[in-house]
């Protein structure tokens, strides 16, 4: 492999590397708008949860001077139960004090189930406003993270960027235009590797004179199908493989 192809090889692990950490970069406002807008839902469920609180409690207030109103009827109509003349007029009032007491039994039903919701609701309540106090500050603890992670990215951004210009400077111009093109219109994958006769990029056989060419090549070949260049890899040194290229006996 010439100089130029390690050099391309190189330069596109660059392009790609740069490519994730951009995903990654883009990422992370989302990443923060989620956690704020996960917050957000939290605290509008305990407000909700605090105003059917206070509702409920202005519904038992509202029933406690209900009941007080039929209290006092209670003992209005059993001081004239004294007072009455005949027995038709007795009979009468004594309908309406118990009609008064099935009011007042119906009345400290609700007001008791009204008292045993609001105890329930104050103990969801509180587990809320804990559980929000955490949220809080996991939110906050994740902010902070994914703020020094966003640092820790735009600087390795930067030294890809940085060891970009020296490959693209260290490489033929023609080289260079020809795998920025493909790159371009391959989306990032302009030079991939010869494996078993097979194009690393459309996975068509490549024909084997083709494949020695490429060995042999000073300059970019492409794949007849995808037109991505090619490049056969390197065997690892000391492998006690004959060479790759040697003709066979």
């Amino acid at each position: 492999m010439t100089d130029d192809l390690r050099r391309l090889v190189r330069l596109q692990e660059i392009l790609a590397a740069s490519e994730e950490l951009a995903e990654r970069i883009a990422g992370i406002p989302a990443e923060v708008a989620r956690l704020e807008k996960d917050l957000l839902a939290a605290e509008e469920r305990l407000e909700k949860g605090r105003a059917g609180l206070q509702d409920l409690q202005k519904e038992r207030r509202k029933l406690e001077m209900e009941l007080m109103g039929i209290e006092s009827k209670i003992a209005k109509y059993q001081t004239q139960l004294l007072e009455v003349k005949t027995n038709k007029e007795y009979q009468a009032m004594l309908k309406e004090i118990e009609t008064c007491r099935a009011e007042r039994e119906a009345c400290d039903e609700k007001i008791l189930l009204d008292m045993e919701a609001g105890e329930q609701r104050g103990r969801e309540l509180r587990a809320r406003e804990e559980a929000l106090t955490q949220q809080r500050r996991d939110t906050a603890e994740a902010k902070t993270r994914l703020d020094g992670l966003l640092h820790q990215l735009h600087r390795e951004t930067e030294a890809l960027r940085e060891e970009r210009r020296k490959v693209e400077e260290s490489i033929t111009p023609g080289h260079l235009d020809s795998f920025l093109k493909v790159a371009r219109q391959r989306k990032g994958l302009a030079l991939v590797a010869v494996r078993d006769g097979l194009c690393g990029g459309c996975h068509v056989r490549v024909m084997p004179k083709l494949v020695q060419q490429v060995r042999r090549a000073t300059g970019l070949i492409a794949c007849d199908s995808c037109k991505r260049f090619l490049y056969v890899p390197e065997e690892p040194a000391g492998d006690g493989s004959a060479p790759a290229d040697s003709p066979e006996p």
